[in-house]
């Protein structure tokens, strides 16, 4: 009786559990999508509730609002709280902008070679209004797997992947720039490795719309 009892309390918590995980997922879509369209105010409020349940995307994303005053007025305080949450649980962008803005408590807590973050996420948590480099598109997902892990692109590029005339496509996209021209700059100074396939440059909110999360 007991077994049974405890099979149905591990099974209502698993439901429970994946429940949770689909409505995080929709607000996340909603998010970027509200962000997409210029609506701020909407992807903050949003970004706000999932970065109160622990949500790394969302507070990283919550913090660039802060940080840029879209949405909600700018507070630096909010912006540094939000990037701290979001590079304990692993966020390197968000390691990186504390260290570019000097947070020294927080470079002094943290470790670089601590924290990682998976190449679909990565591609998610970019700012949409910002650009970046294609380097390379296949139907073959070992094949981008394997040039994203050869190239060691963790915390500075990404993948995701797309649906093309009826087969999923899969685009490896790195770096991150606030303008076409920026992009374009940077191809120049890739190494060998990442310009052999010609890179172009990409503009992220297209990408959000398109791809598919796994």
């Amino acid at each position: 009786m007991q077994v049974k009892r405890w099979l149905k309390i591990h099974v209502i918590a698993v439901l429970f559990s994946l429940f949770s995980i689909t409505i995080s997922f929709a607000s996340t879509l909603q998010a970027l999508d509200a962000q997409a369209r210029g609506d701020f105010k909407t992807a903050a409020n949003l970004w706000q509730q999932l970065a109160n349940d622990g949500d790394a995307i969302a507070q990283y994303n919550l913090a660039l609002l802060y940080k840029q005053g879209e949405g909600v007025n700018v507070d630096e305080n909010m912006s540094n709280y939000w990037l701290t949450m979001a590079a304990r649980q692993g966020m390197v962008q968000a390691y990186q902008r504390l260290n570019t803005n000097s947070v020294q408590a927080t470079r002094q807590k943290l470790s670089i070679t601590a924290l990682s973050v998976g190449p679909q996420q990565w591609v998610s948590s970019q700012n949409p209004r910002h650009y970046t480099l294609q380097l390379a598109s296949s139907t073959n997902k070992q094949l981008i797997e394997k040039y994203y892990s050869l190239n060691d692109l963790s915390g500075q590029a990404g993948y995701y992947s797309s649906m093309r005339q009826g087969e999923r496509w899969y685009a490896l996209v790195y770096g991150s720039y606030d303008s076409v021209h920026s992009a374009k700059s940077a191809i120049a100074d890739l190494p060998q490795d990442l310009r052999k396939w010609s890179p172009w440059v990409r503009n992220i909110r297209s990408i959000h719309k398109i791809m598919i999360t796994d």
